[in-house]
């Protein structure tokens, strides 16, 4: 899954790689959010952070908005934001499954 996203971001343009990064983090945090459990809590919240800081390589945050193509390693971001979901998505899918 991971190479079908590669390939197909390879060529994606800037805005829409930028897009498709945002549902990412959305149905990341959307999923910690909704969560009873403080581990899913805390590991959306974490790695989301953690992802995003590597961003910037700095520990002074100063945003500034910038079009997608000016975002460095746009491609990158996607794969990690891509690993991040389907992990939360198994960790939301072991309780599940323990209830059963």
């Amino acid at each position: 899954m991971k190479q079908k996203i590669a390939q197909h971001t390879a060529t994606a343009d800037p805005n829409d790689l930028a897009r498709r990064c945002l549902k990412l983090v959305s149905e990341i945090a959307d999923r910690g959010a909704n969560s009873a459990d403080p581990d899913q809590i805390g590991y959306a919240l974490q790695e989301l952070t953690q992802v995003l800081f590597e961003r910037t390589g700095k520990h002074d945050r100063a945003f500034e908005p910038i079009p997608p193509a000016q975002i460095s390693d746009l491609q990158k971001l996607q794969e990690e934001l891509g690993f991040i979901n389907s992990s939360s998505e198994s960790m939301m899918a072991s309780p599940l499954q323990r209830q059963e």
